[in-house]
């Protein structure tokens, strides 16, 4: 497994752990889209989140950032994760401090 495949099978773990979904993407001609689309039910409707992986100390590229900062800019939830850590993080601003 490659080491962001390894860092996908974390996140996809937690996420069923805290009784979340997660679906992969694949966005017909659309280039920089997020890998993943994840959601809970929430108390007060669903919280939905976007996010990249990426292989540790990995970064977005240039065509994935302007894509994530058009969806933050229309009120989207978009991460990327690069390690556990970084998919704890996540997990817990969702679930923890939800938007």
């Amino acid at each position: 497994m490659t080491p962001e495949g390894k860092i996908e099978a974390y996140l996809k773990r937690r996420v069923e752990q805290t009784h979340g979904q997660i679906r992969k993407l694949a966005w017909l001609g659309r280039r920089g889209a997020p890998d993943r689309m994840i959601w809970w039910k929430g108390p007060w409707g669903p919280l939905l989140a976007f996010v990249e992986v990426k292989a540790p100390n990995g970064k977005a590229t240039t065509l994935q950032k302007r894509e994530h900062a058009r969806m933050r800019a229309a009120g989207f939830n978009v991460y990327v994760v690069a390690s556990e850590e970084a998919v704890e993080a996540f997990l817990t601003e969702m679930l923890v401090s939800p938007q």
